[in-house]
């Protein structure tokens, strides 16, 4: 088997798991499922993957891929608002649905009874963080602190439109996309001079 056919094989049975795992939960979703849903034996799943956690690092994996391209894509916008907020609406689209969302939920829970997965997610995580600290900048005078702080803030507010949107079934996509783009496009003088105000009213 090429390369090639052999890559999309794999691509294809992590998509029919993403389903399985969404509609049915992590545990409660057996390699003979997502065989099923691919539409082949759990024997020739076992070919590309050795165990489902194998499929959860896969997953991940394929996440970070897509979150660095989306996020070069993004820095590509920057100065230009338009741009921004077409951009942004596409990719909220696109990772904002129930389906991912559900998934998420199903990776987290797992991790919290498997060492192994939870260290992954750790590991994942710091990656994304440092590869934010350098994308989103310094203003003068930030200390370490201080930067790290923006970029959890930056990921809580991401991460947390998914549980919004599951949670409240009128939830506005297009309008907190356009507050979003609103928000980062504001002029960063503007934004170091409304800290250093709410540092002078602490």
């Amino acid at each position: 088997m090429s390369k090639e056919l052999a890559a999309q094989r794999r691509k294809e049975i992590l998509a029919a798991a993403r389903r399985c795992f969404s509609a049915r939960g992590f545990h409660a979703t057996g390699m003979a499922h997502i065989a099923k849903e691919f539409g082949m034996s759990a024997g020739h799943i076992y070919n590309y993957f050795p165990s489902k956690n194998a499929i959860i690092e896969a997953i991940v994996q394929e996440g970070m891929e897509g979150f660095y391209a989306n996020h070069e894509a993004f820095k590509a916008c920057q100065g230009d608002y338009e741009k921004l907020h077409a951009h942004l609406s596409n990719t909220f689209k696109r990772l904002f649905t129930n389906e991912r969302t559900c998934l998420s939920l199903e990776i987290l829970s797992a991790a919290s009874h498997d060492p192994n997965l939870q260290a992954m997610l750790h590991e994942t995580d710091r990656k994304v963080r440092g590869y934010l600290r350098e994308t989103v900048g310094y203003l003068e005078g930030d200390d370490e602190r201080l930067v790290d702080a923006r970029v959890d803030l930056m990921m809580a507010q991401f991460e947390g439109i998914g549980l919004r949107k599951l949670r409240n079934p009128d939830f506005d996509l297009e309008m907190v996309t356009q507050l979003m783009a609103e928000r980062i496009a504001m002029p960063r003088a503007y934004l170091k001079a409304r800290l250093q105000a709410l540092e002078e009213k602490a």
